[in-house]
């Protein structure tokens, strides 16, 4: 079993010029925690995920989340992330995998980096992701949608 049996199809990649309000609607509709950051051509260049909407690289806390915490009705947060764009919360160089890549060394991979979710790429373009849930399914296969 390899990368391309298990993972999430790309539905909702996000341009690096994107809207931070933007990627925070596609994680939302999709019910997703993590979505690849692509350039005009289509082609990996980061990754977006929730965290990215909570932390600075340096662990401490972003300025929008301690708006929302202070602002209960969001506003101040709202406008910001209208304002901002993807490129200022992203998670540069992303490790990725390719379709047939075993599922042992995805696990290995994701250990090794402290990832919970790895990007696929296809001549350098995101065609899915496969994350810490699709490896769940994948050892309990009885568990995945009909």
């Amino acid at each position: 079993m390899n990368a391309g049996d298990i993972m999430t199809i790309v539905a909702a990649p996000v341009r690096s010029d994107a809207t931070l309000a933007k990627a925070a609607q596609l994680l939302i509709e999709h019910r997703i925690s993590g979505l690849p950051v692509v350039d005009q051509d289509g082609r990996l260049i980061a990754l977006v995920t929730e965290n990215n909407f909570l932390l600075q690289h340096d662990g401490s806390r972003r300025r929008w989340l301690d708006a929302l915490l202070a602002d209960p009705d969001g506003q101040i947060t709202a406008r910001e992330l209208h304002d901002r764009r993807v490129v200022n919360a992203i998670s540069w160089g992303p490790v990725s995998i390719r379709v047939d890549t075993a599922i042992e060394d995805i696990v290995d991979l994701m250990h090794r980096y402290r990832v919970k979710r790895l990007p696929v790429v296809a001549d350098g373009k995101a065609v899915g992701i496969v994350s810490r849930a699709n490896l769940l399914e994948a050892f309990l296969p009885e568990t995945r949608a009909a």
